[in-house]
Protein backbone atom coordinates (compact mmCIF):
# COMPACT_ATOMS: atom_id res chain seq x y z
CA UNK A 1 0.00 0.00 0.00
CA UNK A 2 1.37 3.08 -0.55
CA UNK A 3 0.80 6.61 1.44
CA UNK A 4 -1.48 8.90 0.71
CA UNK A 5 1.01 12.17 1.62
CA UNK A 6 3.86 11.31 0.37
CA UNK A 7 3.49 8.40 -2.14
CA UNK A 8 6.08 5.65 -0.33
CA UNK A 9 5.76 2.68 0.88
CA UNK A 10 3.09 2.25 3.76
CA UNK A 11 1.40 0.41 5.81
CA UNK A 12 -2.25 0.18 5.58
CA UNK A 13 -4.00 0.02 9.33
CA UNK A 14 -7.79 -1.39 9.72
CA UNK A 15 -10.09 1.38 11.07
CA UNK A 16 -13.60 2.03 11.81
CA UNK A 17 -15.30 4.75 9.91
CA UNK A 18 -15.15 6.46 6.77
CA UNK A 19 -11.22 7.00 6.84
CA UNK A 20 -8.19 5.65 5.11
CA UNK A 21 -5.53 4.92 7.81
CA UNK A 22 -1.43 4.63 6.96
CA UNK A 23 1.27 4.14 8.53
CA UNK A 24 4.62 5.59 6.44
CA UNK A 25 8.14 5.43 7.86
CA UNK A 26 8.57 9.25 6.45
CA UNK A 27 4.97 10.53 7.26
CA UNK A 28 4.02 9.07 10.04
CA UNK A 29 0.87 7.03 11.65
CA UNK A 30 -2.53 8.91 10.34
CA UNK A 31 -6.00 9.54 8.99
CA UNK A 32 -7.52 10.84 6.04
CA UNK A 33 -11.16 11.08 5.33
CA UNK A 34 -12.36 9.22 3.13
CA UNK A 35 -14.65 12.23 1.02
CA UNK A 36 -10.52 14.05 1.23
CA UNK A 37 -9.72 11.14 -0.87
CA UNK A 38 -12.25 10.87 -3.43
CA UNK A 39 -12.20 14.65 -3.57
CA UNK A 40 -8.02 14.28 -4.46
CA UNK A 41 -8.66 11.70 -6.88
CA UNK A 42 -10.90 13.39 -8.38
CA UNK A 43 -9.32 16.36 -9.29
CA UNK A 44 -5.76 14.97 -9.50
CA UNK A 45 -4.60 16.75 -6.61
CA UNK A 46 -1.84 15.85 -4.26
CA UNK A 47 -0.85 16.73 -0.80
CA UNK A 48 2.07 19.28 -0.28
CA UNK A 49 4.54 17.00 1.62
CA UNK A 50 6.27 18.94 3.40
CA UNK A 51 3.35 21.42 4.66
CA UNK A 52 1.15 18.03 5.30
CA UNK A 53 4.17 16.44 7.48
CA UNK A 54 4.47 19.61 9.70
CA UNK A 55 0.72 20.37 9.59
CA UNK A 56 0.78 16.27 10.97
CA UNK A 57 3.92 16.45 13.68
CA UNK A 58 1.95 19.67 15.50
CA UNK A 59 -1.20 17.48 15.93
CA UNK A 60 0.85 14.63 17.03
CA UNK A 61 1.34 17.05 20.06
CA UNK A 62 -2.64 16.83 20.69
CA UNK A 63 -3.74 13.39 19.21
CA UNK A 64 -1.66 10.41 19.03
CA UNK A 65 -2.96 10.14 15.30
CA UNK A 66 -3.71 12.56 13.95
CA UNK A 67 -6.64 12.84 11.00
CA UNK A 68 -7.18 14.82 8.04
CA UNK A 69 -10.35 15.96 7.36
CA UNK A 70 -11.66 17.30 4.00
CA UNK A 71 -12.23 21.35 5.62
CA UNK A 72 -9.26 21.06 6.89
CA UNK A 73 -7.25 20.05 3.78
CA UNK A 74 -8.55 22.37 1.61
CA UNK A 75 -7.87 25.30 4.23
CA UNK A 76 -4.34 24.50 5.60
CA UNK A 77 -2.92 22.28 3.25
Amino acid sequence: MSCLICAGVAERIQCHGPWEERDCPACGRYRVADALVLTLMEQGQIFDVSKTRHWLANKRKEEAIPAIEIHEALLVL
